[in-house]
């Protein structure tokens, strides 16, 4: 019965974040059509904000102040986003916008939109693992977080990337998963959530793997 009941709130908290997010996809595609080019599946930009927030305007408790629908953490991102004359993000229509701007920031000509995804989500580190793996491969750029163990949050060591158990911050806020864990699995997440949201278009300069 426990299982059962469990499933039935997954199922209604996914049917719940799709209704979210499907009222933000017209405000989504012209954001990040303004910033890479209609040429760009904003398809994925929707399943981002599905996997970050189930499109809910909310603060996070990461300890690291991210909020609104595509939990941005302004200090971080600030001067990124004063070039592009966002001066705040508790606005829906500049969250949106500043989550197409950090996206066309961290995007390199020619690289697949996992890799873009993994940075925005975790920083530059998936560079570091790509360049370990010797080629732009999800798989081989995985096994090097894992064997490397370099992730960290909030300055914490991720000593547990091999075996994906929790592990403690400084702070006492238990992680349940690796941070290569959770970086590597979010990148495939909003491959399959941004297919919820409309015909994704891939093409030769805008692909996800």
């Amino acid at each position: 019965m426990l299982k059962l009941l469990l499933c039935v709130l997954i199922l209604a908290s996914n049917a719940f974040s799709l209704e979210r997010c499907n009222m933000l996809k017209r405000e989504v595609r012209l954001a990040h059509w303004r910033a890479f080019g209609t040429s760009f599946p904003w398809q994925y930009g929707v399943g981002q904000l599905h996997a970050e927030s189930g499109c809910r305007d909310i603060i996070s408790n990461d300890g690291a102040g991210s909020q609104g629908v595509a939990q941005i953490t302004y200090k971080l991102w600030k001067k990124v986003l004063d070039t592009n004359g966002i001066t705040e993000i508790t606005s829906l229509p500049n969250s949106l916008r500043a989550q197409a701007v950090i996206m066309k920031s961290v995007h390199r000509e020619g690289n697949p939109l996992w890799v873009t995804y993994q940075i925005y989500n975790g920083g530059g580190w998936v560079l570091k693992e790509i360049k370990r793996a010797g080629e732009m491969d999800w798989a081989k750029a995985k096994r090097q977080c894992e064997e490397y163990r370099e992730r960290k949050l909030n300055g914490e060591k991720d000593l547990d990337a091999r075996t994906n158990s929790r592990f403690t911050l400084k702070d006492g806020t238990v992680q349940e998963k690796s941070n290569c864990y959770i970086n590597y699995k979010y990148s495939g997440d909003i491959y399959t959530l941004g297919k919820q949201y409309g015909d994704v278009k891939d093409n030769a300069q805008y692909h996800f793997w």
